[in-house]
């Protein structure tokens, strides 16, 4: 086993549960100390602190405190979006040099596992000793070679729970249409989850559509017409990221900042632009909802699978690295049979740093504007105890 430093850091969007894999990593390196871990580092801001070198020592946090962090919404650390360049690479591993950090890890999304699969390929390069491990983190469940991503779950959750609650509202008080907006620029797994509270027919929500279809404005306006006129209202969820034929955003870009920290551009708001559509050619009342950061960070609202998860990947990481593993994502491989059952296993980064998970087509029904029962049976697990059904007034009818 290396003898050396520890170094952690948290990228990318926050999720509810991003700082119980912080939590799994700090717990497991303390008890494992004896075995050749020397400090805990943590890096402030993410690539950006480690770069400035705004580092921290949480080997010195108190345990009852750490566990209460866990609890919190957002990143502990603090976060980053960087589009690194080469010469970033480089100074990172200088860094590590400084410190003597011999085990890196980083809790992240797509981004963050290309990063770190980059620091341990120049590490290896320039003969620097060093396990780097990522961990995965992203609510829009897009990372491959894992069943699913620590943070989905708890967004899942959320939308699911959000998406009843407005069909409530719909259905008690018109304007008849509402058009909820889900994060997701390549993927629908958000907005399907939406579907996990459907109970009857006509509960919310009644239409889905996600980015691995190419949206279809007149197919779209004619499956909301058949809705509302069979049930008088209608609640449709959307990803962020539908695009039409042309491979153009619904709305265009954004005009505020058409650019992310990683320089991709950023939608325009599909929820707004539909709703407009609805309303000046159905000439239906219809608003656009969109809960946006809400879902990444709504801490009542956690799975207490996606909790458990969380920490697990990060606890793991660490034994991983300890017996000398380097260049893997850690990944939660699903058990085959009824009772769910995830352990957790590795991914080469070098495979995941270039990969994208989509939604399979068997998730998605015929004509794109729904999810099937198999997506269901995939997702109910991951979102923990059942979602809060609401009853009926019995309404007796005064004669």
């Amino acid at each position: 086993m290396t003898s050396g430093n520890l170094l952690v850091a948290q990228g990318g969007g926050p999720t509810a549960v991003f700082n119980f894999s912080l939590l799994g990593v700090v717990e497991e390196a303390r008890r494992l100390k004896i075995k050749g871990i020397g400090k805990i580092i943590g890096a402030l801001r993410s690539i950006d602190g480690l770069l400035d070198e705004d580092l921290i020592d949480l080997g010195k946090e108190n345990r009852s405190n750490l566990r209460q962090v866990a609890l919190k919404p957002g990143a502990a650390l603090g976060s980053c979006r960087r589009k690194m360049a080469e010469e970033d690479y480089g100074r990172i591993v200088e860094v590590f040099k400084r410190y003597d950090v011999r085990y890196f890890f980083y809790i992240g999304g797509n981004g963050s596992m290309f990063t770190v699969h980059k620091v341990d390929q120049l590490a290896r390069s320039v003969g620097y000793e060093l396990n780097a491990i990522g961990i995965p983190k992203t609510i829009d469940n897009d990372l491959a070679y894992t069943d699913h991503c620590p943070g989905f779950g708890s967004a899942a959750r959320y939308f699911a729970s959000v998406t009843r609650e407005i069909g409530l509202d719909v259905a008690s008080l018109p304007p008849p249409v509402s058009v909820i907006e889900t994060l997701g620029r390549n993927t629908g797994w958000l907005a399907a989850s939406a579907a996990l509270a459907k109970e009857d027919e006509g509960d919310a929500p009644n239409l889905i559509y996600v980015p691995e279809r190419v949206f279809s404005l007149s197919a779209f306006l004619s499956d909301v017409s058949d809705v509302y006129d069979k049930w008088g209202r209608a609640v449709i969820v959307v990803s962020e990221g539908l695009k039409d034929k042309s491979g153009q955003y619904l709305g265009g870009v954004n005009a505020k900042a058409s650019r992310d920290g990683f320089g991709r551009n950023l939608p325009g708001g599909a929820s707004s632009f539909l709703a407009a559509k609805i309303a000046e050619q159905l000439k239906l009342r219809a608003r656009s909802e969109k809960p946006g950061l809400a879902a990444r960070t709504g801490v009542e609202y956690v799975s207490s699978v996606d909790r458990r998860e969380a920490y697990l990947v990060g606890q793991s990481a660490v034994r991983a690295a300890v017996k000398g593993k380097s260049g893997l994502m850690m990944t939660l491989d699903r058990a085959a049979g009824n009772r769910y059952y995830c352990k957790v296993g590795e991914a080469p980064l070098e495979k995941v740093a270039k990969a994208e998970k989509l939604l399979p087509p068997g998730f998605i029904n015929k004509r794109g504007n729904f999810v099937t029962e198999a997506f269901l049976r995939y997702c109910r697990p991951i979102i923990g105890d059942s979602i809060r059904s609401f009853p009926d007034l019995s309404k007796h009818r005064i004669a």
